[in-house]
């Protein structure tokens, strides 16, 4: 048997680069919006505590419906399940930019509805790339998806960020909403790819589901690498609002965004397909101390450092965890399987954002800095007991 196939081969695959290009666009809510509510929350509401409350809303509504649509996606395809989800996204986004309400609780439950309703493009070319490749190019798969995760969280918040200052986050909001259908549209109304899904369809079992209780530790792990990554995301927003200094988010996005996409394209290269969770553990411990470094430091020099110290953990945490569950699971879960990786990120995302956003509306942005110890410190204590399921 070969040897795994280069990137080069990869890319000249059938479909392959219409997933790359589509599956970028398409992820643009979820890098722009994890930030871009924060900002477009206080900008509507005037309150980080709102905005944080609304990406909370976002990200664990997002989180709770994942693993259903990823389960009704299995089941009735791709098709079906995101034509629906795509107009009721479309409908959300419109009400949330168009009119003012004077009561904040309703761009909560808008947030909300957003969150439920957008579809999930990375898990469904994840899911897709199983369709052009072998078992043995799980991990490079995974490489080049996370490498496209982490261009868009390098573009998307900078781009909002930017956007918001000079016009308005309304205008942000309308340019991912825009991407994020032209990405739609891509990735799952391709008729090669659907033509392939069609022609390997298996029989929907009724009672099987991925999660089992063997799985629950690990993905507690990803809770807290999301709430990590909020945590930092508000920060940094708050940070340059609050302290007036000028493009700390941009910079901030830009050198963590690039480390963490040349990272996992270089670990992709490296490294072959290893069905364990040794070097997912520990990337998880060096991405909880880089955390840490938030805690420590204050100059917005030394953060500039901490941005590409954690861009050396989150570039390969990603690519580990989805070819983990890639190399283990069976073919009529795997979407649901991705999605339940998404959920757990999208918990710790809410969990994170609301956190340090209440703390910074009703103590300080130094108290909320003792995130940066909890949350690590959390996943460093879970790390030795989480040994997988694939000997099980």
């Amino acid at each position: 048997m070969s040897d795994q196939s280069s990137y080069k081969q990869l890319f000249q695959l059938t479909g392959a680069k219409r997933l790359i290009f589509f599956g970028f666009l398409g992820r643009a809510p979820y890098s722009m919006l994890q930030v871009g509510m924060v900002i477009f929350g206080n900008f509507k509401t005037d309150s980080y505590a709102i905005g944080g409350a609304m990406a909370a809303g976002f990200s664990i509504s997002n989180a709770v419906a994942q693993p259903l649509n990823g389960r009704l996606v299995d089941k009735y395809g791709q098709k079906a399940v995101v034509f629906f989800l795509l107009t009721l996204f479309l409908i959300s986004t419109s009400a949330i930019s168009f009119f003012n309400f004077e009561l904040n609780v309703i761009y909560v439950l808008l947030s909300i509805l957003i969150g439920i309703s957008v579809p999930n493009i990375g898990v469904y070319t994840r899911r897709n790339w199983k369709l052009i490749t072998q078992k043995k190019d799980n991990q490079k798969v995974q490489a080049i998806e996370s490498a496209i995760d982490e261009l868009n969280f390098l573009v998307g918040p900078s781009v909002f960020a930017i956007i918001s200052k000079l016009f308005n986050p309304v205008i942000a909001l309308f340019i991912a909403v825009i991407s994020s259908t032209v990405g739609t549209v891509g990735v799952v109304f391709y008729k090669n790819l659907q033509d392939k899904l069609n022609n390997n369809k298996r029989v929907f079992t009724k009672n099987k589901i991925w999660l089992t209780k063997e799985k629950i530790l690990f993905l507690i792990t990803l809770i807290f690498v999301g709430a990590c990554l909020s945590s930092i995301s508000v920060y940094i927003v708050a940070k340059e609002d609050i302290e007036n200094l000028s493009n700390l988010t941009a910079i901030y996005y830009l050198l963590n965004g690039a480390t963490a996409l040349n990272v996992a394209l270089a670990y992709g290269y490296i490294f072959k397909n290893k069905i364990s969770l040794v070097n997912y553990n520990k990337t998880l411990l060096l991405l909880s101390l880089s955390v840490i470094t938030y805690f420590l430091f204050n100059e917005i020099s030394y953060l500039y450092l901490s941005a590409i110290f954690a861009g050396f953990g989150i570039g390969p945490i990603f690519l580990l965890a989805n070819s983990y569950v890639s190399n283990t699971t069976e073919q009529d879960v795997l979407t649901e399987a991705f999605s339940w990786l998404g959920s757990s990120v999208g918990i710790g995302l809410a969990v994170g954002s609301t956190l340090f956003g209440y703390l910074i509306e009703n103590y300080s942005l130094a108290t909320a800095k003792y995130l940066f110890l909890a949350f690590p410190l959390c996943a460093i204590l879970l790390i030795p007991m989480n040994k997988g399921w694939h000997n099980n």
